[in-house]
């Protein structure tokens, strides 16, 4: 059964997207996800140069896998509250880059064999950390700069900007490693623009603040609605983030010793096709959001990214990378589907730090924890066991998106030209 929640509209009653204020907005938040989800996505990719040139344990692996996304998941429902109440999403995101990239730079000492287990452990939830402070804070910003009918091709130009991140970093790392038999160079530039990068977000949003005024216009029944809503919606994140991060998190080690690609630039070229055709995809479907039933979109997004996954997992050649990059064009698109329904259920009047934190970093990162240890612990010890695991875990997808028809209905806003 489904519901209508009627959300009261903006005082401003629309958005405000030009001009200085809302260039800045876009670009610094635009930057943001770049090196967020860049560092985010390398990470893995470390992890699997640590199994293949350092030859670290699988067990050790999955550890450092769950530390990462557990400490993401984590640190970002603590943190949202009090950034809420001191309307500190700017700084908050730049601090989350500079945190993040530190941790990405601590991996080297690994790469060193410098107490090689204790530095993996340290960068991993150092990382996981940082990478908490980014979806909450910058799509906050962002929910509350653009209001209206069209937040949705913001979150989704915001959100190709991550997907590019997604799909370079990693090719990045391993030509160092390839062409320079580098990888600790190309570490140590990725982590310094991320120094870089954070910096540059402090001095280009500062002094922006979100205000947190007092929600009125809701009775006890709406809140209710809502409430539940949040709550669901984090239920079917975190399902459908442990099943497809539970792959994604293994396909580094899936490409090397399944398919023989080891640390090599085919590696890189396999991952950065995976992730490059979420670039379309999150402008695509962030303007479809504005258009069509967001409940019916993410159904058939996670429908359709566990059809192409499993149909990646059984063919090889060529017809095996078309499935590979559709999988991350549909499965990539998650970012600005559900952002756009948490400004749905969140009243406009209210800031959705802690609502995004729960349903992206509990939900998202929650599964993002799971997935990888529930992978590690089913694989027992042997790589050559991930095809199988990853089948399982498409099925579990597709559990969550039939969890969606549950999601109350929110209020349909005015239909938008597609590309008008």
């Amino acid at each position: 059964m489904s519901s209508n929640v009627n959300i009261p509209p903006s005082e401003s009653g629309g958005y405000n997207s030009g001009g200085e204020k809302g260039l800045r907005v876009i670009t610094f938040t635009s930057l943001g996800h770049f090196i967020n989800d860049g560092t985010m996505f390398l990470v893995p990719v470390v992890l699997d140069l640590l199994a293949v040139v350092r030859h670290v344990a699988p067990t050790l692996i999955t550890a450092s896998l769950t530390l990462f996304y557990l400490a993401m998941a984590l640190s970002a429902i603590l943190l949202g509250g009090y950034i809420d109440r001191k309307g500190l999403q700017s700084s908050g995101m730049a601090l989350g880059i500079l945190v993040m990239s530190l941790g990405l730079l601590l991996f080297i000492a690994a790469l060193g064999n410098v107490f090689p287990a204790v530095f993996i452990i340290i960068s991993s939830a150092l990382s996981g950390f940082g990478a908490s402070f980014y979806h909450p804070t910058g799509t906050s910003i962002l929910q509350s700069h653009y209001k209206g009918e069209r937040l949705g091709r913001y979150l989704g130009i915001n959100g190709s900007f991550g997907s590019i991140g997604r799909a370079i970093y990693p090719y990045i790392l391993l030509i160092f490693v390839g062409v320079f038999s580098s990888e600790i160079a190309g570490i140590g530039i990725l982590g310094t623009v991320g120094i870089i990068s954070a910096a540059s977000m402090a001095i280009g949003l500062r002094g922006y603040r979100i205000s947190r005024p007092e929600n009125r216009g809701l009775n006890s029944k709406s809140r209710g609605i809502l409430s539940s809503a949040i709550v669901l919606l984090t239920v079917i994140s975190l399902i459908r983030s442990l099943a497809f991060y539970g792959i994604i998190s293994w396909i580094p080690e899936y490409l090397s010793f399944d398919r023989g690609l080891k640390a090599s630039l085919s590696l890189g070229a396999m991952m950065s096709l995976m992730y490059v055709g979420g670039i379309l995809g999150q402008l695509l479907f962030g303007r479809l959001v504005e258009i069509y039933d967001k409940r019916r979109i993410l159904a058939t997004t996670t429908v359709l990214a566990a059809v192409l996954m499993f149909l990646y997992i059984i063919t090889t050649g060529p017809l095996s990378y078309v499935f590979l990059g559709l999988f991350g064009f549909v499965n990539f698109s998650g970012f600005p589907i559900f952002m756009s329904m948490i400004s749905d259920y969140v009243p406009r009047d209210s800031s959705t730090t802690t609502s995004n934190a729960l349903v992206w970093n509990v939900g998202g990162s929650g599964g993002q924890a799971l997935g990888p240890l529930v992978v590690g612990v089913s694989i027992v010890g042997s790589y050559h066991n991930l095809p199988s695991v990853f089948i399982v875990l498409l099925i579990v997808a597709l559990i969550s998106s039939v969890l969606t028809f549950i999601l109350p209905r929110p209020a349909v806003s005015k239909r938008v030209p597609l590309f008008g």
